[in-house]
């Protein structure tokens, strides 16, 4: 599936194949599959001496007295005496593998099921940006969060109980083939209406869930009116309109929540009333056998206890199958995100690759005959462009909104879908380079600067290839000695703008990268920080190609060349003394 075409759908309604995602859930997590076989031995065992212990308790008691009862014959000429220390012996063995089944479906399922959430991360992590600008955020965490931590704590413990269920079911309905063919007979419309309960519950249980989820990345999506908007909310007086949107996204969230509920406690409903049948039935079969003498007493309880336990198997199951397709649900929203196309295959037409290269590619910056669109379906933004920017001279780009300004930013950055035409530094194509590898040719200085939550030292140098000592001589080069264990807060909010700026400036200086695009660094800060940004673009690294996206007279005059666009078309192109001549500053809004 397109990854736009994914943007715009929740798939809340897709709720067939739920066996096929369940599959390839084992199949990428093999070990949960292979751990279902111990929990098969383990679940067959206390199954198999759960029967026992009812078969032997029934023999003991039949006798009247210890010395009375003689050794029951069992399978393969195995006897066993019915007595007190054998069925403490039974019930403590019954314990222990029950506890033992679960540790290696508990502890082992969560364990196994790491690799696909890191699969899942890789996948959102490879998907081209527009992804998070159309998506919104809210789902996204919602996946990221709440479907991957079900399918890691609760898939394998939903797996490893059915099939101890199911395991179970089939040793209780052989015990009473065994003991009474009759009451064997009885199951089997039991069985065939507990399938069809499932056969149409499962379904609903699967699209509630997916409705549900929808509902709570909405909640989770409001963070931006509360954190971001309430400000404006405040000073309009809408404040009541924002509670609003809140109550109404909880209001509709809750109401899937009692929708499952209502479906599952018809599910349970209709499952008692099967399980209340199938019991009456039984009971009859036994009572007709003890009268014709077909049936002993003590064959009479061990089916009387199997058939209550068969019952309660089928109530449990009837509960864990819906779990399991509600787990097909999480997964298959899991593998959404894990099937995302990478943004190497969404870029639209790409010279052919090459093998990355350790040398940092050098030369002149050249566009030729450059079409792209955002996306295949979207209008072109750049038709045939042509240009060409030599190496360690700043460029001024200016135009109106829409120009194409920031799409061409974008284009160096690979984040656009390329209809024709190649991008190259020097004779090397940046398309045909592996995309960290095209990249790293740029550094960017933002408008608006985003810092993370850490130290100072951590946001000049991200990957902490740079002794201190390189660290604090960036920041004294762009005048802002700060502690590099100072801790800023998330997105650098206890600086001030022009700090952060010069903050991603020494980070620029520090990375060497050829490129450096600056988005009008200087438009919000003081006169004082201009000409500290400025000084640095002059000496700290005249060494470097700085393509800054103007909006102020003063900054063109500092630039070397500078082009105008306009709808994706040079209009203008000149020294600043030409340019400022023709220009007014209306045309750089």
């Amino acid at each position: 599936m397109n990854a736009d075409q994914f943007t715009t759908e929740e798939r809340a309604g897709e709720v067939q194949g739920s066996l096929r995602v369940l599959w390839r859930y084992l199949w990428e997590v093999p070990y949960v599959g292979v751990l279902l076989i111990p929990n098969v031995v383990f679940a067959l065992v206390p199954a198999v001496l759960y029967q026992l212990f009812m078969w032997l308790s029934g023999k003991l008691a039949e006798c009247g007295s210890l010395a009375e009862c003689s050794p029951v014959q069992i399978v393969g000429g195995i006897q066993l005496e019915p007595a007190i220390p054998l069925l403490s012996l039974l019930a403590v063995v019954v314990i222990i593998a029950r506890f033992t089944e679960w540790c290696v479906i508990e502890c082992g399922g969560q364990i196994a099921t790491r690799g696909l959430l890191e699969k899942m991360v890789r996948g959102v992590g490879g998907v081209r940006t527009t992804f998070f600008d159309e998506y919104p955020s809210g789902k996204i965490i919602n996946r990221l969060v709440k479907d991957a931590d079900q399918l890691r704590a609760t898939a394998p413990i939903r797996l490893g109980d059915s099939t101890a269920s199911v395991v179970e079911l089939a040793v209780t309905a052989a015990v009473m083939g065994i003991a009474s063919p009759w009451a064997a007979a009885v199951a089997f419309p039991m069985l065939l209406f507990f399938f069809y309960v499932q056969r149409n519950i499962a379904p609903m249980l699967q699209r509630v869930l997916m409705l549900r989820s929808a509902r709570f990345g909405e909640v989770i999506h409001r963070e931006t009116d509360v954190i971001e908007g309430v400000r404006a909310f405040v000073l309009y007086g809408q404040l009541s309109a924002l509670m609003g949107r809140l109550s109404d996204s909880l209001y509709r969230f809750m109401q899937m929540h009692f929708l499952r509920g209502t479906i599952e406690a018809w599910g349970r409903f209709l499952s008692d009333v099967g399980i209340a049948l199938y019991g009456t039935g039984v009971l009859v079969v036994v009572c007709l056998g003890l009268h014709y003498g077909t049936l002993s007493p003590v064959m009479g309880v061990v089916v009387v206890s199997a058939s209550f336990r068969l019952g309660s198997v089928f109530s449990w199951l009837t509960w864990s199958f819906g779990l399991i397709f509600e787990t097909a649900g999480h997964a298959r929203r899991v593998f959404e995100y894990v099937d995302l196309p990478r943004e190497e295959t969404e870029e639209g037409f790409v010279p052919p690759p090459r093998e990355e290269s350790p040398q940092v590619p050098d030369g002149d910056l050249r566009i030729e005959a450059y079409s792209m669109s955002y996306r295949p379906q979207t209008p072109v933004i750049f038709e045939r462009l042509s240009l060409s920017i030599e190496r360690n001279t700043k460029v001024g780009l200016i135009g109106r909104t829409g120009a194409g300004k920031s799409s061409l930013v974008q284009a160096l950055f690979r984040m656009v879908y390329v209809r024709s035409g190649d991008i190259k530094v020097g004779s090397e194509s940046i398309l045909a380079m592996p995309i960290e590898q095209a990249r790293s040719l740029f550094a960017v200085v933002p408008q608006d600067p985003y810092l993370f939550e850490g130290t100072v030292r951590s946001n000049v140098d991200r990957m902490g290839e740079f002794a201190d000592e390189q660290v604090s001589e960036a920041l004294n080069a762009v005048q802002l000695p700060l502690d590099l264990s100072a801790n800023l807060l998330e997105g650098g909010s206890n600086l001030s703008l022009g700090q952060r700026q010069l903050v991603c400036l020494a980070r620029v200086m520090l990375s060497r990268r050829p490129f450096v695009i600056m988005d009008e660094p200087t438009s919000g800060v003081d006169a004082i920080t201009d000409a500290i940004i400025q000084g640095v673009l002059r000496d700290a690294l005249r060494d470097r190609t700085i393509i800054t996206i103007a909006h102020r007279l003063e900054t063109l005059a500092r630039m070397d060349r500078i082009i105008e666009l306009e709808h994706g078309v040079i209009v203008r192109d000149g020294t600043p003394s030409e340019i400022m001549r023709v220009i007014t500053p209306e045309e750089l809004a």
